[in-house]
Formats: C-alpha cells, sequence, structure tokens
C-alpha cells in the first residue's frame, strides 16, 4: 500500500482532476494514505468550471497551498506518488526549474529529489486526449 498525492493545480481541466478524485474514492483501500492539495486557481477553476468545491465530498485530507505543514512537504513523510492534474505549462516550468513557492512545487520538489514517481497531466495534452 502506498502514500499517494493529487495536486489540483489552476489550469483549466478541473473535470479531470475530478475524474481522478471519484476513481481514487473507489479504491482508496488500496493506498495507506491519499492527501490532496488545491491551489487558490483550482479552487476557482473547479467552481467555474464543475459548480461548488465540497472537500467533503472525498474521504482524503485536503490542504491548502500554502500550508507547508503538511506531511508530504517532507520526504521523510516516504509519498511514493504525485499526480497534478490539471497542469499548466507555467505550474510544469516552476518544477522544472526548481522554484518551490507554494505547496504544490515543494511536494513535487520532495517528491523528485526523493526520486519518487510524479505524473504530470498537462493541461494542453488534456485538450487532446478527451476531445
Amino acid at each position: 500500500m502506498q502514500k499517494l498525492v493529487v495536486a489540483i493545480g489552476g489550469a483549466s481541466g478541473a473535470m479531470y482532476a475530478r475524474r481522478i478524485l471519484e476513481r481514487l474514492k473507489v479504491i482508496k483501500d488500496q493506498c495507506e494514505e491519499i492527501n490532496v492539495v488545491i491551489s487558490d486557481n483550482g479552487v476557482v477553476n473547479w467552481q467555474l468550471e464543475i459548480g461548488s468545491f465540497t472537500p467533503t465530498d472525498y474521504p482524503f485530507r485536503f490542504f491548502g497551498n500554502r500550508d507547508f505543514s503538511a506531511p508530504f512537504a517532507s520526504g521523510s513523510a516516504r509519498f511514493e506518488t504525485m499526480i497534478i492534474c490539471p497542469c499548466s505549462m507555467g505550474l510544469i516550468g516552476r518544477i522544472a526549474g526548481g522554484v518551490s513557492t507554494d505547496l504544490i512545487t515543494r511536494a513535487a520538489d520532495v517528491i523528485l529529489k526523493e526520486r519518487r514517481r510524479l505524473i504530470l497531466v498537462p493541461r494542453r495534452l488534456l485538450s487532446v486526449l478527451f476531445i
């Protein structure tokens, strides 16, 4: 059983993040722990594209994007996988450049430093895959 963190970035494509959360809800017993972080723009886009964002709809622990006390902000918590969906090109650039100014980029930095699995779901790629 592994620990997983899902990050919801601020790009459009909240419906894909919701699909991931809904699927994880079904298989949550297969994971030791699932944590979610959502950016401020992620919440805005969720509300614009889907409707009300209600974390209590999901059996996961949610963190704000400025909450550096989240367990996955440290390598000692041993999260094996991080999924960022949707992931803007700007967020990919910040991760690639090692710019850790918020919880999402800090967690991605930790995952890469620990040589764990980082899955990025770029918004542009989503447009191509789901048309």
